[in-house]
C-alpha cells in the first residue's frame, strides 16, 4: 500500500475486499481483471459477470481522466451497469464526462494508508445496448458454436469475417438472447489469456 499516494493497485484492491469480496467467492460469478472491450481496444479494469454485465472503472488520484469519454462510450454499449470508483480529485470532473446511469463511489486513502470507499451515487440499468457490440466479446469459435444453436453452420458461414458472423448473430438472436449467451459463454471460457479469434 502506497502511504502518501493512492494508486490505481489500491483502490483495485479494495474494490475486491471491500465491495466484490461476496462475488468472488461466488461461483456462479466470475470477477475478470482488464476485460478487453472491441477486441482489446479499451479494457474493462473489473468486470462482474453473473447475472448482468457489471463493470468497474478505477480512476485514482494518480490517474487522469483522459480515456474516460472513450471508455465511457465503449462501457455504454456493452455493460448492464457501470460503477466507475474514482479518487476525490476527479470526482467532478468525471461525473461531467459519463452518463447518468453510471454508478460513482469515491475512494479516499485514510490516515492509516487504507483506501476507503464511499457511495456517491448509484448505478442504474443501461437501457442502450449495442447487440453489436456486446457480440464482439465473443471469440470467433464461440460465436460459431453459438449460431449453431439456431441455424446450420456450413463451410460458407465459417468463411465469413468475424465482422459478418456478429452481424449474423444480430439477425439470428434477440438483444436477450445475446446477453444470456454472451454471459454463459465468458463463464465457461477456460483460457482467458489466449485471443481465440
Amino acid at each position: 500500500m502506497s502511504i502518501n499516494r493512492m494508486l490505481d493497485k489500491d483502490v483495485r484492491q479494495a474494490v475486491k475486499d471491500k465491495i466484490l469480496k461476496a462475488h468472488i467467492n461466488d461461483p456462479s460469478t466470475l470477477v475478470i481483471d482488464e476485460l478487453g472491450l472491441d477486441h482489446g481496444r479499451n479494457r474493462v479494469d473489473i468486470a462482474v459477470i453473473n447475472g448482468e454485465l457489471h463493470g468497474y472503472e478505477l480512476k485514482s488520484d494518480s490517474d487522469n481522466l483522459l480515456r474516460l469519454p472513450q471508455q465511457s462510450m465503449a462501457y455504454s454499449s456493452i455493460m448492464d451497469k457501470v460503477t466507475l470508483v474514482v479518487g476525490e480529485k476527479h470526482v467532478q470532473e468525471a461525473i461531467n464526462i459519463i452518463p447518468d446511469w453510471w454508478g460513482v463511489k469515491i475512494a479516499t486513502m485514510n490516515p492509516r494508508g487504507g483506501v476507503n470507499i464511499a457511495t456517491y451515487r448509484r448505478n442504474k440499468k443501461n437501457k442502450d445496448i449495442d447487440p453489436l457490440e456486446l457480440s464482439k466479446l465473443i471469440w470467433k469459435e464461440e460465436a460459431l458454436a453459438l449460431l449453431a444453436i439456431k441455424i446450420n453452420v456450413d463451410w460458407r458461414i465459417r468463411k465469413l469475417t468475424r465482422k459478418d458472423i456478429y452481424k449474423l448473430i444480430v439477425d439470428t438472436f434477440s438483444l436477450d438472447e445475446i446477453r444470456d449467451n454472451t454471459r454463459a459463454i465468458l463463464k465457461s471460457r477456460i483460457n482467458w489469456r489466449q485471443f481465440g479469434e
